[in-house]
Formats: structure tokens, C-alpha cells, sequence
């Protein structure tokens, strides 16, 4: 008999090594789900609620943390975790059937959960973008004499042309056009101003190119007019914070990324404070899909951007980075635009912009391995190369399609 090793694979790789080590296929197929244990987290439940639920996923052989005052019958309402793989999830409706307190909806919610998924396309304007197993890119044209990095680079439109079919050449999949800096402490730019910085570019790629094209504004009379110039998505940092912004939108069929800011860009690095970021922008997150859906949006059309360096400090922007797979519980397609960012200047020490591409490709190696479906980024060809090696190295070519079969 050899020493034990520990082995790593998980998901349908795992499967196969139990199968090839002569296990029968459902048994191969039940344990190596066993391998992967999941943590749901509930908020706003009372004492007895949650003592039932650490009984019961006790007695299905998994576990539920409690505030360490439950016992003890804790006034107020309080937060636990569910932790288990996903067979022992899925009982929860056979175990909760009869009890109070709500715990019945509950299991409910915990299976419609689980059986959510990933969005696998999303429907834009002009087409469907399909999502896939590697992120896709989103190239960044900013036609702006002032953005943090890139700023001056493209103000003639036929530079900036030249630049988003170069783009598209190196692997981009949407070309993000912006007329208005959002760094932080930017100004706003007049309507018109910012519609004669990006329109004639988007006629003009439109005309040569069939790929989606993204207006990033916060103003509707833009986003309209982009929209008619051939745009296929909004990118609104403001997320909705123009009361017109959804009927353009709606009027359209165009996709629509809602962002998280504290404030505006003049005022969004004013001592931003967060206990927990990623609870809260979660929570943010949720009420800004209810609002779009009660301005009339289709929730299909709608991606998330929790906005990492808009009004957040160095360890919150990590923290959602850590943990940004925890926001596809929210159901909809994720975007991240970390790319030469502040923070990673700060981690890195490195104050010039153009200098942070190893930090920006560890950014994209995290929000990959999470699943992010959207990675807004400034070094094109570098982040397509990265992805080219990296998606095979991360897992096997087509395991999320046969785990889907599984």
C-alpha cells in the first residue's frame, strides 16, 4: 500500500478519475458532488427559525452557523449559513415541509437558487452575445482628453476608429465607447459635448464592423443617441441615476450594465466606508434589479458591475474581487473593469497607469476562475493571450457543458 496524496480535481474531472479508478458511474456522480460543499447565506431570520435549521442540516450530515446567542433564544433578527454540498441542499424542502416560521418558503428559495444557473447569452440590441466558459472581453475607447489612463489618446474620431477596429483585430468581443472621464474627482460633461466625442465614432465602426458596440454614459439623451448611431449596449456607471435612462433603454432592446457608485465620480473617493462591501453592494445590487424592472427593463438584458474603484478603498475593492462569484446568486450576467486601476497601483507601487498590466491580468485571472462573463479591459491582445492559456489550464475544454448534462 503506497502514502495517501491528496487530489485536487473537482467537478466532471474528479468524476472521471473515480470512474477510471473503478467506480461505478452513479456513485462516481454522487460523490464527487460531495466534494464540492456550498455555503448559502440567509439574513433576517429569528432564534427558533435558525435553531431548526442547524437540526436539520445536522441531521442531513451538514452544517448551519448561528449567532452564538441562538440558543439562548437571541432577540432580533440574525444572519446564518447554510454549508453543505448539494444533495444535502436539496433536501431541505423534504425536512422544512411542515415547519414555521417560513423555514418552507425558505428551502423553496435555497432550490430555486441552486437551480438558477449562470445566463449562458445576453440579449442586446443588434443580437445575442453568447457566455461562454472564458470571460469575454470588452475593449475600452475612451474618447476623452482626461481619462485616468488612456485619456487623450483617441480625441480625433479618426484615431479613435482606427483604435476600436484594432481592438476588435486583437480579440475584443464589445468595444465600451466614452465621452465623459469618470476617474475620481472628474466633472460632468455637457450632452452635447460628450455626443460629439463618441457618435461619429460609433457610425463609423458600426459601418465597418458587425461586433457590439457599448455607449458608457450616465445620461440618457446619449444613450438615446447612441443607440440610433448603432450601439448595442448602455454601460451606465450611474445605474439608473437619469430617470430616462430606462425608457431609452427599453425603447432599444439594448443590454444594460447598472454599476455600483458611492456618490458621483467628483465625490465617490470622499472616505467611502463599508462594514462588509460585498453584503452591501449585494444588497444594492438587488434593489437596483427591482428598479429597472419597475421602470419596465426585461431582466435579460441586464448585467452587473459592482465597481471596483468607484467609491471603494484598496482592501474593498480586493475583497470584491475575492469574493465577486458570491454575486452570481443575484442571476444575472457579471461585468469587471479592474484593469489598470488605482488599487493596483497601490498594490503593486506602481503610479504609472500603463504600467499595471501584470496587476490588471491577475484582476482578470480571479474574475475568470469566479466566472465573471465581461471583463472590461485596456490591454486587449494581452488579455486574450492570457485567456488563451489560462482556460485550459483552469479546466478542461467543455466541463461546464457536460457537468450541465451531468
Amino acid at each position: 500500500m503506497n502514502a495517501p496524496r491528496e487530489i485536487t480535481a473537482r467537478g466532471p474531472e474528479l468524476r472521471r478519475l473515480l470512474e477510471a479508478a473503478g467506480a461505478d458511474a452513479p456513485g462516481a456522480l454522487t460523490m464527487h458532488r460531495k466534494a464540492e460543499a456550498r455555503v448559502l447565506r440567509v439574513d433576517g431570520l429569528k432564534a427558533p427559525a435558525a435553531n431548526i435549521l442547524k437540526q436539520e442540516m445536522l441531521a442531513l450530515g451538514g452544517e448551519c452557523s448561528n449567532h452564538r446567542e441562538v440558543i439562548l433564544g437571541r432577540e432580533g433578527p440574525c444572519t446564518v449559513h447554510l454549508i453543505g454540498h448539494e444533495g444535502i441542499l436539496r433536501q431541505l424542502p423534504r425536512k422544512l415541509a411542515r415547519q414555521p416560521f417560513g423555514l418552507r418558503r425558505l428551502a423553496d428559495e435555497v432550490i430555486a437558487l441552486l437551480d438558477r444557473g449562470r445566463p449562458k447569452q445576453l440579449p442586446h440590441a443588434s443580437g445575442i452575445l453568447e457566455l461562454g466558459e472564458r470571460p469575454l472581453i470588452m475593449g475600452i475607447l475612451n474618447v476623452t482628453p482626461d481619462s485616468f489612463s488612456d485619456g487623450g489618446e483617441a480625441v480625433d474620431p479618426g484615431l479613435a476608429v482606427e483604435k476600436g477596429l484594432k481592438m476588435i483585430a486583437q480579440g475584443a468581443d464589445i468595444i465600451d465607447i466614452g465621452g465623459e472621464s469618470t476617474r475620481p474627482g472628474a466633472e460632468a460633461v455637457p450632452v452635447q459635448s460628450e455626443q460629439n466625442r463618441t457618435l461619429p465614432v460609433i457610425r463609423e465602426l458600426s459601418r465597418q464592423s458587425d461586433r457590439p458596440f457599448s455607449i458608457d454614459t450616465r445620461k440618457s439623451e446619449v444613450a438615446a443617441a447612441a443607440l440610433e448611431a448603432g450601439a448595442s449596449l448602455v454601460n451606465d456607471v450611474s445605474a439608473l441615476g437619469d430617470e430616462g435612462m430606462a425608457e431609452a433603454v427599453r425603447e432599444s432592446g439594448a443590454a444594460l450594465v447598472l454599476m455600483h457608485m458611492l456618490g458621483t465620480p467628483a465625490t465617490m473617493q470622499q472616505k467611502p466606508e463599508y462594514e462588509d462591501p460585498v453584503d452591501e453592494i449585494y444588497r444594492w445590487m438587488e434593489s437596483r434589479l427591482d428598479l429597472a424592472e419597475e421602470r419596465g427593463l426585461d431582466r435579460d438584458r441586464l448585467v452587473l458591475d459592482p465597481g471596483i474603484g468607484f467609491g471603494k478603498r484598496v482592501s474593498d475593492n480586493t475583497a470584491l474581487i475575492r469574493r465577486v462569484d458570491e454575486l452570481h446568486s443575484l442571476g444575472r450576467p457579471l461585468l469587471l473593469g479592474a484593469s489598470r486601476k488605482s488599487f493596483l497601483g497601490a498594490l503593486m507601487d506602481e503610479d504609472d497607469p500603463t504600467r499595471r498590466l501584470e496587476g490588471s491580468l491577475a484582476a482578470a485571472a480571479r474574475a475568470a476562475e469566479a466566472g465573471v462573463q465581461i471583463l472590461r479591459v485596456h490591454d486587449v491582445a494581452e488579455t486574450k493571450r492570457f485567456l488563451d492559456a489560462w482556460t485550459p489550464l483552469h479546466r478542461e475544454p467543455g466541463a461546464d457543458a457536460e457537468e450541465v448534462g451531468a
